[in-house]
C-alpha cells in the first residue's frame, strides 16, 4: 500500500527536523510505541504494539532513520515480526517552508507491506489503521514541537482502530 500527503506542523523546520531526530519524542508520537532502544547512529530496536478490528499484535524490529539531505529530506524504515506476520515501511519525509510564518509543510511518501494473518483483513481496515496511524503522530509530533519535548504528546496508549 502506498500512501502520499502533505501535513503542517506550527513549528519551524528546524525545530520539527530536531524534533524527528530526538529518540524521546519518537517514542512518545509514533502510535503504538512501547520501546525504542538505540543500537547506533539513527538506528533503534522498536516495540509496537497495534490492534486492527479485532486482531491485536505486538511488532518487535527495527526502526531506522537517515537524512539523505541534512534539514530537509530523510528516509524512515521500519521492519517487525509479531505472531500475525510481519510489517514493513519505507517513508520518504521532505521538510518545506509552510505557507504561514513558522510553520513547516511535511510532505511524505510511505509504502507499507503487511503480511501473515493481519494482511488478510483486507485493503479498507489496514487504510483506515494507516490514517489513524499518521493522524495520531502529527498530532503528538505538533505537540511535542510546541512544549518543546516529548512530554507534549497525548498519555501512552496502544494504537487500536475497529472497523
Amino acid at each position: 500500500m502506498r500512501f502520499t500527503d502533505v501535513r503542517h506542523v506550527p513549528a519551524s523546520a528546524g525545530e520539527v527536523w530536531t524534533a524527528l531526530h530526538d529518540r524521546e519524542v519518537l517514542r512518545a508520537v509514533i502510535p503504538g510505541c512501547e520501546r525504542l532502544s538505540p543500537v547506533g547512529a539513527g538506528r533503534y530496536s522498536a516495540t509496537l504494539a497495534a490492534r486492527v478490528g479485532r486482531l491485536a499484535d505486538t511488532y518487535h524490529g527495527t526502526f531506522a532513520i537517515e537524512d539523505t539531505c541534512p534539514g530537509s529530506e530523510l528516509v524512515v524504515a521500519v521492519a517487525g515480526r509479531g505472531r500475525w506476520g510481519t510489517l514493513e515501511l519505507d517513508l520518504r519525509v521532505r521538510l518545506d517552508e509552510g505557507f504561514a510564518p513558522r510553520t513547516t509543510a511535511l510532505a511524505y511518501d510511505a509504502h507499507a507491506r503487511v503480511s501473515g494473518l493481519v494482511s488478510r483483513l483486507g485493503r479498507a481496515p489496514l487504510s483506515l489503521a494507516a490514517c489513524h496511524i499518521t493522524g495520531c503522530f502529527f498530532r503528538d509530533l505538533e505537540r511535542a514541537v510546541q512544549t518543546g519535548s516529548g512530554a507534549g504528546p497525548a498519555p501512552r496508549t496502544h494504537l487500536a482502530v475497529s472497523r
